[in-house]
């Protein structure tokens, strides 16, 4: 209970000093005064002063938090100045604030004990050793327990047998690759989805606010959370075999973003988690994306382009030279093409 309240404790302080920061930065801004994040770093010391409770946090975490709301605004405004729809860095509630972050000068280990300036020693289950120097900790509470997530300065061997592959990745399949190999896809969302409908609903029956809506909702936050790792696991299965066999995978450059906002296929899209696949894949092997124009539409035997191609989702018939294929292993041969064109450019 000690150790849980001064974590809780962290995150409190953190998150008044990122809403602190938040609105002196934005009421500077209004009066025309551009504040850096080292001029709003400078006024800690005082705000320390005048409120000794904030000393309870490593100084080092603190600058930290600030950091992180000039992260922010760089994305905001560089989004802005490509005309991407964003929206500012929100105030931090209270709800959603779950994590803490601690620079390398604050954490010491000795074994399965970490000790962290300002909170005091820490046992863990390990679930892997820790490779390389540490860069950052990270203390996050999720819905089923409190995590140590450690961030190192080793770099995970590649691949580099010059081995070449492409890959399309779809719905009904989630991977195909250029040499016939299909990845199937798990379906996360919908092996859950009754147990999810269960919790909701029960949820909807309690009085909002009572003892009981908050067990419901910590049993609804542990089904997403059962959801959200089953279906990171997959991915990471599928793209550590992968990285093991090919230096090199194409993929398209696809703006996952725009087309998620298609309300037939959302949710489909977003159970199958394409970015989040494609970043796993990135730090693993070397990735390189290709203009995903008319992949789906042209013939990998004769290079022939038309919509007539491909009559269903599955199928691909070439009109010209009448070559059959599956349509997203079709697909994936071209992006392969495309791919190899690039190399040495990247």
């Amino acid at each position: 209970p000690e150790l849980i309240q001064k974590i809780e404790n962290n995150f409190s302080v953190t998150r008044c000093v990122f809403n602190l920061a938040k609105e002196t930065r934005e009421y500077a801004y209004s009066k025309g005064v551009k504040l850096s994040k080292f001029d709003l770093m400078k006024q800690l010391p005082e705000l320390k002063n005048n409120f000794p409770w904030m000393k309870d946090v490593h100084s080092q975490t603190l600058q930290g938090v600030i950091e992180r709301l000039d992260k922010g605004y760089d994305k905001f405004f560089a989004d802005l100045k490509k005309g991407i729809k964003t929206n500012k860095p929100k105030w931090a509630k209270k709800k959603d604030w779950k994590s803490v972050e601690f620079k390398s000068s604050a954490v010491k280990v000795n074994k399965d004990i970490f000790e962290i300036s300002k909170i005091g020693k820490i046992k863990i289950f390990k679930s892997r050793e820790i490779n390389g120097n540490i860069k950052l900790a990270r203390i996050v509470k999720k819905a089923d327990e409190y995590y140590l997530q450690i961030i190192t300065d080793f770099e995970i061997p590649k691949c580099n047998n010059q081995a070449q592959l492409a890959i399309d990745l779809g719905i009904s399949q989630f991977v195909v690759t250029s040499d016939g190999e299909y990845f199937e896809n798990i379906r996360t969302t919908k092996k859950y989805e009754s147990k999810l409908a269960e919790a909701q609903r029960k949820l909807s029956l309690k009085k909002k606010g009572s003892n009981n809506f908050y067990k419901e909702v910590e049993k609804v936050k542990k089904t997403y959370l059962k959801i959200q790792r089953v279906r990171e696991d997959y991915l990471h299965k599928v793209s550590r075999k992968l990285a093991n066999d090919y230096q090199y995978i194409f993929v398209e450059d696809l703006d996952v973003s725009k087309m998620i906002q298609n309300k037939d296929y959302s949710k489909s899209i977003s159970d199958v988690s394409w970015s989040k696949f494609i970043n796993y894949l990135e730090y693993k092997t070397t990735v390189i994306k290709v203009n995903p124009a008319y992949t789906s539409q042209e013939c990998s035997n004769c290079g022939h382009i038309s919509k007539e191609n491909r009559k269903t989702q599955e199928s691909f018939k070439c009109v010209k030279c009448s070559f059959e294929q599956n349509a997203d292993e079709n697909a994936s041969k071209i992006i392969k093409k495309r791919g190899q064109s690039l190399i040495g450019r990247v």
